[in-house]
């Protein structure tokens, strides 16, 4: 399912039409006219669903408050295009995205002369360099919305899934219970409920069974024995795949070596438990969409944190800068400094193996 995002405008001269989309070059002269045609229908600020041939439009019309235009507001339309159907589930996460892009614009004062760059010609001086500042502050929110949708509506992946379920403390906790050895369906709800009375255990059960964690034997007509049927291990490794990335820099190798070694020698020597509290916050990690967007960014090179402010908003930016230091501090990611420029990049790569249960290793082959 690959979005394309269209802000359409209600110019004064030639009517409705396509403002800016992006990805750019995605946009066909079919789905423009389509686009033109939902906004010259009559106007309401409602969110509103349009199906044609094999796409789905979804799409939110509002005003912006405008000096220039008729009526002293310019009417716009901004529309996530789908090459597919959608599921109610993604409808409600677009809807909610487009109404806070709609309110970024109608709260910026001066945002309208953004749609007046094609009459640059007409004004001069401070009036220029605010269209020209303008116009790049509404492409960037539409790069920005295309990315949010990208990631609120994308399927995740099997260790986002799994993160996921253990980063709750019931399941991760119940898994660690059922590690020790085999119990009764009847002793672990009476364990369960005792800690964790707000949970529903048929529901957990249910989880544990769909994911194929935990395998029920009921031996005669009424005891059943719950089964842990594979252990979920995560824990950090080094990022060698990393290393191919900085043949342009080969230098940043060195030091970011040294940097890894550093760490790994001392999380070789941490306990179990210390171990143990270092998983939690791991599948936390990979749980969180923020950090595991940047996790994988950086699995695939490094990210130059000096131009970021080139490439965000300020507000986008700053949830960047605070999900970096947040990894930082968890020994995820290092920042390095080169000829003057800082690298971000990955310090403790993480992963997520299942393996046989070692209670079960540890029983003879006869038991």
């Amino acid at each position: 399912m690959n979005p394309i995002i269209s802000l359409n405008h209600f110019h004064r001269k030639i009517g409705p039409s396509v403002f800016y989309s992006y990805p750019k070059h995605m946009l066909t002269k079919e789905i423009s006219s389509v686009m033109s045609f939902l906004l010259d229908q009559p106007f309401s600020e409602n969110f509103f669903i349009h199906a044609f041939e094999s796409f789905t439009t979804l799409n939110y019309p509002f005003e912006i408050q405008s000096i220039r235009a008729r009526g002293g507001k310019e009417m716009l339309m901004v529309s996530v295009i789908f090459d597919q159907p959608t599921t109610p589930e993604i409808e409600q996460k677009v809807s909610t995205l487009l109404q806070e892009f709609s309110n970024s614009l109608q709260t910026h004062g001066a945002i309208h002369s953004a749609f007046y760059k094609d009459e640059l010609h007409k004004f001069e001086g401070q009036e220029q360099e605010d269209i020209h500042k303008n116009y790049s502050l509404v492409k960037l929110w539409v790069k920005e919305l295309y990315w949010a949708v990208v990631e609120s509506t994308r399927e995740r992946t099997e260790e986002e899934r799994i993160a996921l379920l253990l980063s709750k403390q019931h399941i991760y906790d119940t898994l660690q219970e059922l590690s020790e050895g085999v119990l009764t369906l009847e002793e672990l709800k009476e364990w369960f409920i005792e800690r964790f009375p707000e949970n529903n255990f048929d529901n957990m059960i249910a989880t544990l069974l769909d994911e194929q964690l935990v395998f029920i034997n009921q031996i005669g007509r009424v005891e059943k024995y719950i089964i842990l049927l594979k252990e979920v291990i995560i824990e950090r490794i080094p990022p060698d795949s990393v290393i191919e990335f900085f043949d342009e820099i080969p230098e940043l190798i060195d030091i970011l070596l040294t940097k890894v070694q550093e760490y790994f020698n001392k999380y070789e020597t941490k306990t179990k438990e210390e171990l143990e509290e270092d998983g939690k916050i791991l599948f936390k990690i990979m749980a969180d969409p923020k950090t595991y967007n940047l996790l994988s960014k950086l699995r695939e090179g490094l990210i130059q944190r000096d131009k970021l402010p080139q490439l965000v908003s300020k507000t986008f930016l700053d949830n960047l800068i605070e999900t970096i230091e947040y990894l930082k501090e968890r020994d995820v990611i290092e920042e390095l400094a080169y000829n003057d420029e800082r690298y971000i990049v990955l310090k403790s790569n993480i992963q997520i193996i299942n393996a046989f249960p070692e209670y079960l290793r540890k029983k003879k082959p006869k038991e």
